[in-house]
C-alpha cells in the first residue's frame, strides 16, 4: 500500500502477520439426463425411465439414435375415444431425429447440409435434453393418458425446475467463487490458547512486538489512520451454528420491529466537568480533595514518564524508561494496545486531550500509535493486535479513541473512531455479549469495554446500531440471578465486580437510580466496601455508586478514597504509581494498576452524575 504518511523507520511496529489465506472452492459432482429422444446431455440429473403407454418400464433403453426403430410419439384420444398419433407430437420427434443424422432442416432448400463443429453439437444436445425432461416426467407420471391435461401447477413446477437447472449450469463457471464466504475468527496456532479464563490480561507466551524509536510526531491525524496496513488475512468469520442461525435470525427480526421504540440508546452523561478550568472545582464539589487531585497529577506523571518512544505504553513497563527502577511488570503477551489504552483513558479522564492540556504530546502520540497499528478489515478497525484474547485489546483502544474524539470533535479522528466501533458491532457474539475472539461466547468483563467504547461513540454523534446495544440487555438478563440484583462471569451469580460492572450498564442504559435492583445492589456492594488490591473491582463499584449517589456513594468514596492516597507509592522512580498484589495486578502489572487507579480518583469528574438527571428518557 502506498502512502505519503511518514511511518516508523521499523515497520515492525506495525506488528504485520504472515499472510495465511484459506480459500475453500467446493466443486459439485454432476450426473447425466437421458433424454426422450435418446441422447444423453451432461452434468444433469438421471430422472426416472420413462413408462410405455401400457405402464411397463422397458428393459433397456437406447443410448444413440435409433435408426430403424420409428419415432417416439405422444398418444392422445379422439372425439370418440380412439387412441391416435400426435401430429405435431410426430412432426417435432421427427424433426430432432433428422437434426441428429444431419440431414437438412434449414428453411433454404438450397442450402447444403455441411458438419457441425464438436461444440455446437454437444450444445444442443444439452438444450435437447433439457427441454425433454418435462416429457420424459410426464411419460412416467401418465403412462395412458394425455398428460397435456396433468394439472397447471405440476407443469409450471416441472418446466420452471428444468429452467432453473438450466441457468445453474450457464452460471456454474462462476458458482464457486459466489459461494465464498467472508470470514471473521482467529485461528490459533495453539487450541489451548483460545481457553477463556477469568483473568482481565491473561498471560500469554508471545512477546510484545518491538517498538522502534523516530523522532518528532508531527504528521496529522487523518494520514495515520489512512496508512494503517491491513491485516484481515488473520481474520475469518466463523458460520454460526444453524442453531445460533436461527436464534439470532429470531432475534434480529425482533429487534428489527422494536428498533423505532427509543429504548436503542443509551443515557445521556456529561464530560464538561473534565475542563481544565472547572476540573478541581467540580472534583470538590462530588467528593474529591486536594489530595486526591495531586495523586492524580503524580499517576499522569508516572505515566508519562514510562510512554515508549513510539508512543504506545506496554504492561512491560520497565524496558524503556526506568530499568528496574519499578518493579513488578505485567504480562509479557501481546497487550500493547490494551495498555496504551488505558494511559490514554488516564488522561483523558482528567481533561487532557491531543489539543490541549500539559499532556497534549503525550496523548498525541498514544492516539498515533493506535492509528498506526489499526488493521483494516471488511468488518471495520481493528485494535486486537493479533492477540489470541484480542478483544480485551480492541475494546480498551477503542474505548480511548472514541473519547478524544468525544472530547475534542476532531475530524481527523471521526472516521477512525467509527470504524473500531462498526468492529466492536460485528464481533458481537449471538447472545449479546463479547469474547477473547469475535463471535465468541461472551463475558462481562471483557463485555464491559465494549460497552463502556459504544456509549462514548453514542454520546459523539457516531453511527452506534440500535439493535448491538439492545442486545446488551439480552446479554445482562443471561448473567443475572433472580430478581436482578446480582451478576456472574458467564453464567448467574454474585460476583461483586460483574454485579458493579451489570448494574452501571443497566444505568447506562436509562434505569434510574431510584430502581430496586439498583438500590439493593448499592448496598451489597457499600456494606462490601472497596477491596484493598483489586483495582478492577474498585474502579467500576466506585463509577456505579458515584451515579447512584446518597449515604452509600458517601461511605464508599471516603473509604476508596483514603486508602488510594495512602497506598499510592511516594519514593523513587515508582512515585505516583499502585500496585497491588493480586490476580489482576500480577498479570496487568504496575502500569494497568495506575492506570485503574488514577481514572478511579477521577471519578469526580469523569462523567456528570446521573442521579442528577432529571429527565431520564430511556426505560428497559
Amino acid at each position: 500500500m502506498t502512502t505519503n504518511s511518514k511511518r516508523p523507520e521499523n515497520p515492525a511496529t506495525i506488528g504485520t502477520a504472515p499472510k495465511d489465506q484459506v480459500a475453500s472452492d467446493s466443486g459439485i459432482e454432476t450426473s447425466t439426463v437421458l433424454a426422450s429422444t435418446g441422447n444423453l446431455a451432461p452434468s444433469m440429473p438421471v430422472p426416472p425411465p420413462a413408462c410405455t403407454p401400457s405402464g411397463e418400464i422397458p428393459k433397456q433403453m437406447s443410448l444413440g439414435p435409433p435408426a430403424a426403430e420409428p419415432p417416439t410419439i405422444e398418444r392422445q384420444q379422439d372425439s370418440q375415444g380412439t387412441t391416435v398419433d400426435s401430429p405435431s407430437t410426430v412432426t417435432h420427434v421427427a424433426t430432432l431425429r433428422n437434426s441428429e443424422a444431419g440431414e437438412n432442416t434449414h428453411n433454404n432448400p438450397d442450402e447444403k447440409p455441411g458438419k457441425e463443429p464438436d461444440a455446437l453439437r454437444e450444445g444442443k444436445k444439452w438444450i435437447r435434453g433439457l427441454l425433454d425432461i418435462p416429457t420424459t416426467i410426464f411419460r412416467g407420471l401418465f403412462p395412458s393418458k394425455d398428460y397435456s391435461r396433468a394439472p397447471a401447477f405440476l407443469t409450471s413446477l416441472i418446466t420452471h425446475t428444468a429452467l432453473l437447472l438450466l441457468l445453474v449450469l450457464i452460471s456454474w463457471p462462476t458458482a464457486p467463487t459466489a459461494l465464498r464466504q467472508s470470514s471473521f475468527s482467529m485461528r490459533a496456532s495453539d487450541s489451548s490458547l483460545q481457553t477463556p479464563v477469568l483473568e482481565l490480561l491473561a498471560a500469554g507466551d508471545s512477546l510484545a512486538p518491538p517498538s522502534p524509536e523516530f523522532e518528532k510526531i508531527d504528521i496529522p491525524l487523518q494520514q495515520a489512520a489512512q496508512a494503517a496496513v491491513a491485516l484481515s488475512e488473520i481474520l475469518s468469520m466463523e458460520a454460526p451454528t444453524s442453531a445460533e442461525s436461527q436464534q439470532q435470525g429470531a432475534f434480529d427480526h425482533l429487534l428489527k420491529a422494536t428498533e423505532l421504540s427509543g429504548n436503542g440508546a443509551f443515557a445521556s452523561t456529561g464530560v464538561e466537568g473534565r475542563d481544565q478550568k472547572r476540573r478541581r472545582q467540580v472534583a470538590l464539589e462530588n467528593g474529591g480533595t486536594i489530595e486526591t487531585e495531586k495523586a492524580v497529577e503524580e499517576a499522569l506523571r508516572w505515566l508519562a514518564e514510562h510512554q515508549r518512544p513510539n508512543g504506545s505504553w506496554s504492561l512491560l513497563h520497565t524496558k524503556d524508561a526506568c530499568g528496574n527502577d519499578c518493579p513488578n511488570e505485567g504480562s509479557k503477551d501481546r497487550f500493547d494496545t490494551a495498555a496504551t489504552g488505558l494511559a490514554l483513558l488516564a488522561f483523558l479522564g482528567a481533561g487532557h486531550t491531543h489539543r490541549e492540556g500539559e499532556y497534549r504530546q503525550v496523548v498525541r502520540r498514544g492516539v498515533y500509535f493506535l492509528l498506526q497499528v489499526m488493521e483494516n478489515t471488511p468488518q471495520g478497525a481493528s485494535l486486537m493486535y493479533q492477540s489470541e484474547r484480542g478483544m480485551y485489546n480492541h475494546g480498551i483502544a477503542s474505548f480511548a479513541i472514541c473519547e478524544a474524539y468525544q472530547l475534542t470533535s476532531d475530524p481527523d479522528l471521526k472516521k477512525a473512531a467509527q470504524e473500531t466501533v462498526d468492529f466492536i458491532m460485528t464481533a458481537q457474539g449471538y447472545s449479546g455479549g463479547w469474547g477473547y475472539l469475535p463471535k465468541k461466547p461472551g463475558d462481562l468483563t471483557l463485555s464491559g469495554w465494549q460497552v463502556m467504547a459504544l456509549k462514548s461513540a453514542f454520546a459523539a454523534g457516531l453511527d452506534v446500531s440500535p439493535s448491538t446495544i439492545m442486545r446488551v440487555d439480552k446479554f445482562l438478563d443471561s448473567q443475572q440471578m433472580e430478581g436482578g440484583v446480582f451478576y456472574g462471569y458467564r453464567k448467574p451469580a454474585k460476583s461483586p465486580t460483574c454485579t458493579s460492572i451489570a448494574l452501571l450498564l443497566r444505568m447506562f442504559r436509562g434505569v434510574s437510580h431510584t430502581d430496586p435492583r439498583i438500590l439493593e445492589g448499592a448496598l451489597f456492594l457499600s456494606k462490601l466496601g472497596p477491596t484493598r488490591d483489586d483495582a478492577y473491582y474498585n474502579y467500576y463499584a466506585t463509577l456505579f455508586l458515584f451515579h447512584v449517589g446518597g449515604p452509600r456513594w458517601e461511605i464508599w468514596n471516603e473509604s476508596m478514597r483514603e486508602h488510594l492516597i495512602r497506598s499510592q507509592a511516594k519514593m523513587g522512580h515508582a512515585r505516583g504509581s499502585w500496585y497491588f498484589e493480586n490476580a489482576y495486578g500480577k498479570e496487568g502489572g504496575r502500569l494497568y494498576t495506575t492506570a485503574m487507579c488514577a481514572m478511579t480518583l477521577e471519578v469526580y469528574y469523569r462523567y456528570s452524575p446521573l442521579y442528577r438527571q432529571t429527565d431520564i428518557d430511556f426505560e428497559l
